[in-house]
């Protein structure tokens, strides 16, 4: 990326990745919002980014502390409910296990911490290295595979119905 690059290629390049990142996060009604505040956020600091191969993870960082802003000046709770998760177009019998199976995984997903879930997303869902998360999160590469572990053994117990021993931390 160059810094001269236009604002709708940083937007088409940016824009799937960060509201995945996002709507898991914060209310549906302000995913967008939120979304693009990061994108221009990205787009002007575009300039003084040192790599521009860490493009994304640099705009991660920037939605990682967008975030943590929105919840402050919202002062609500980071859990989206159960009810905002898109419901399947089909209410035949065979996709109602498929419902059954998401609705569980969101809850347990938000029975872990907010740093556990950030390293399941980015590490298991977007594919990024636990170097790349370990920048994205400001930490170290150390902590985050150690993040991982406890994210995936938390999730792995709650999620079989023992959310007594779950791995928050």
């Amino acid at each position: 990326m160059e810094a001269d690059s236009s604002f709708d290629e940083i937007y088409e390049l940016l824009f799937p990745l960060i509201y995945r990142f996002v709507s898991i996060r914060v209310p549906k009604s302000d995913v967008e919002d939120v979304a693009a505040e990061i994108i221009v956020k990205a787009w002007r600091g575009l300039p003084s980014i040192e790599r521009k191969t860490a493009l994304k993870s640099w705009a991660l960082k920037i939605a990682t502390h967008q975030i943590a802003d929105y919840y402050r000046s919202h002062k609500r709770i980071p859990v989206i409910p159960l009810e905002e998760i898109p419901m399947p177009l089909s209410q035949e019998s065979d996709q109602s296990e498929s419902w059954t199976t998401l609705l569980s995984v969101g809850e347990a997903l938000a029975k872990l911490s907010p740093q556990q879930v950030n390293v399941i997303q980015l590490r298991l869902i977007e594919g990024f290295s636990a170097g790349e998360v370990a920048e994205i999160l400001g930490t170290t590469q150390q902590a985050v595979d150690s993040l991982l572990y406890r994210a995936k053994k938390g999730f792995r117990k709650i999620y079989q119905g023992n959310p007594g021993k779950g791995g928050r931390g």
